[in-house]
């Protein structure tokens, strides 16, 4: 059963389950949180919590035009209203963006930060087609694009259906919004200033994305996991060794903080 939160007399739906370490996770445009359906299972282990940005999934629309650092806000706003001091943040492909400005601006509410195919920037060529190409695809047939990324992140019919069904909920404007946002974003200048734990998760095929991870070299505490065999869509494809890596990793870098 969904949880909410109101901002602004508007509703903002989460997931909240398991106990312990709490994490975060933040999803890519008009995706929502069902995107996140095989990181349950990190429930065992951890608190997880799976929000709705404004405009997607179930949560209404907030603010006409948001950008990265509005979404960031919203978060620190879930850490409020579920009396949070800190927790760790992750962040699948364009929701790393989010991810990043919430650790840069809110450096104390962040125990660690975790990126599934993470950018700073649309920095290479490849990456910045598909952003467009999403944006066009939003302005002509929304449903059609939601039915190809549910195809393209799980194989269960089940969970392609129940996907494809909560990214139909996400409004366009704001679907469109959030990726123009992010297509304009940067944070590659500031990445020096993450002193907390950071885990990079790529995987080996994706290599316009993989391209980005250079941009973290000087970041003190990164640690970067290689998913072989697999494309961008970690979190779903490959959830077995994405949900390890995550696991090692506050087993490792952040419980003991």
């Amino acid at each position: 059963m969904p949880y909410y939160i109101e901002k602004s007399g508007k509703q903002l739906y989460y997931d909240d389950k398991g106990n312990g370490e709490a994490l975060v996770f933040i999803h890519p445009p008009g995706m929502g949180r069902k995107v996140f359906k095989l990181q349950h299972d990190l429930g065992r282990d951890f608190r997880v919590i799976f929000p709705d940005l404004s405009g997607n999934g179930d949560s209404e629309v907030v603010i006409q035009d948001p950008d990265i650092s509005t979404y960031a806000m919203e978060i620190l706003q879930l850490l409020d209203h579920l009396h949070l001091d800190e927790a760790v943040i992750v962040g699948y492909s364009c929701g790393g963006m989010v991810a990043q400005e919430f650790a840069l601006t809110f450096p104390e509410r962040t125990k660690a930060l975790i990126l599934a195919g993470g950018f700073p920037k649309v920095g290479t060529g490849g990456l910045r087609f598909e952003f467009l190409g999403g944006m066009q695809w939003i302005e002509q047939s929304p449903e059609s694009l939601a039915k190809l990324l549910s195809h393209s992140h799980f194989r269960d019919a089940s969970i392609k259906r129940e996907l494809n069904e909560h990214m139909a909920k996400s409004d366009p404007e704001a679907w469109y919004a959030y990726y123009n946002r992010a297509l304009h974003y940067d944070c590659s200048r500031r990445l020096n200033q993450l002193k907390g734990p950071l885990l990079l998760v790529y995987g080996s095929k994706e290599f316009w994305i993989n391209e980005h991870a250079k941009y973290y070299r000087n970041c003190p505490e990164a640690k970067m996991t290689v998913i072989e065999d697999a494309f961008h869509q970690t979190p779903a494809t490959h959830y077995d060794r994405f949900n390890e890596a995550v696991r090692d990793f506050i087993h490792e870098k952040v419980q003991n903080i």
